[in-house]
C-alpha cells in the first residue's frame, strides 16, 4: 500500500494511498458514491461529483469500520476532503485497509 508524506504538508498522520468506492450520506438526505482517493485515522481525500461543502456534515461507509462520521474540511474541483468525528483505532485501521477492494473507475466517473 502506498503512503503519501505528511510532514511536507502538515498533516496530523500519514495517509494511505487507496481507490476503492465507499457510500456518502451527506446533507439534506444526499446519499452518493465517492471514491476514496486516501485515508488515514483521522480523515479522507475523496473523488466525487456530489456539491459538498466546508464544514457539512457526513457519513462515509468505510470497509469493516462500517459508517463514520465526518465534517468536510474543504472542497475543490470534484475532491473533498473529510476529517472523521472518532478516529480510527490501529486495529480496525488496519483491517480495512486489509480488506478495502482495489477499484480502478474511470475518471469521468466522479
Amino acid at each position: 500500500m502506498a503512503t503519501a508524506v505528511s510532514s511536507i504538508d502538515g498533516r496530523r498522520a500519514q495517509r494511505d494511498i487507496v481507490s476503492f468506492r465507499a457510500s456518502l450520506d451527506g446533507p439534506a438526505g444526499m446519499r452518493v458514491s465517492v471514491l476514496m482517493v486516501d485515508i488515514s485515522p483521522l480523515g479522507f481525500m475523496s473523488r466525487s461529483a456530489a456539491a459538498l461543502a466546508a464544514g457539512d456534515i457526513v457519513a462515509v461507509k468505510l470497509p469493516v469500520v462500517g459508517a463514520r462520521a465526518a465534517k468536510i474540511i474543504w472542497s475543490m474541483g470534484g475532491r473533498v476532503g473529510g476529517e472523521f468525528a472518532e478516529p480510527i483505532d490501529a486495529e480496525t485501521y488496519r483491517r480495512m485497509l486489509a480488506c478495502a477492494p482495489n477499484d480502478k473507475p474511470s475518471w469521468s466517473e466522479f
